[in-house]
């Protein structure tokens, strides 16, 4: 009766240290290839979809977001140095047509503003770090004087998260899940209408 027993215990114990090993399954490895060190920015507020326009009046004047930052890993205090804003004139909103300058000059990307991991508070929603973006129309137009806008010229707007390590993350290596997705909404650019009027 004590080898039954015995040979019972170490089925069980067999079993046991079977069934707590990793599995093979192709879910199982995916998940445990999944990059959770990933950072985003999400769009709390996206800057108004309609017109902006300089002189304001019955179109915003100020594109304005608010923003915050998070971890893949969930953490509540992403580790990042810093959020670029970057700027491009375009005379169509899928980005082909470059405005031109008076030299007929394609205009390129022009950096706006740097905005520091230090500036950013915990946001109400998530609270994670998270500020808001401001950027006057005027400004826009006075960074560049010679630009020929067209009616209605679409500013691109492009986000830059630098992290820690110095990895950086943008629209150019974020995928659609993350861009254009109900949870991340993280796209990281912003395409305006714009009059110059």
């Amino acid at each position: 009766m004590k080898n039954i027993y015995k040979l019972f215990i170490l089925s069980l114990l067999f079993v046991g240290a079977v069934s707590c090993s990793d599995s093979d399954l192709p879910i199982d490895q995916l998940y445990d290839d999944v990059d959770t060190t990933a950072s985003f920015i999400r769009s709390l507020e996206a800057p108004s979809s309609g017109p902006h326009s300089v002189s304001g009046g019955a179109f915003p004047n100020v594109i304005e977001a608010v923003i915050e930052i998070q971890e893949g890993t969930g953490q509540a205090q992403p580790d990042f140095v810093e959020v670029r804003v970057y700027m491009s004139p375009f005379n169509d909103q899928d980005q082909i047509q470059a405005t031109l300058d008076e030299n007929g000059n394609e205009i390129t990307e022009t950096l706006l503003s740097t905005i520091p991991s230090s500036v950013f508070e915990p946001s109400e929603i998530n609270n994670l770090p998270s500020t808001q973006i401001s950027i006057p129309l005027q400004e826009v137009v006075d960074l560049l004087p010679g630009a020929q806008f067209t009616v209605p010229t679409f500013i691109y707007i492009r986000l830059e998260l630098e992290m820690t390590d110095g990895r950086i993350y943008s629209v150019d290596n974020v995928g659609p899940t993350v861009q254009t997705g109900n949870y991340f909404i993280a796209p990281f650019f912003y395409n305006i209408i714009f009059l110059n009027i």
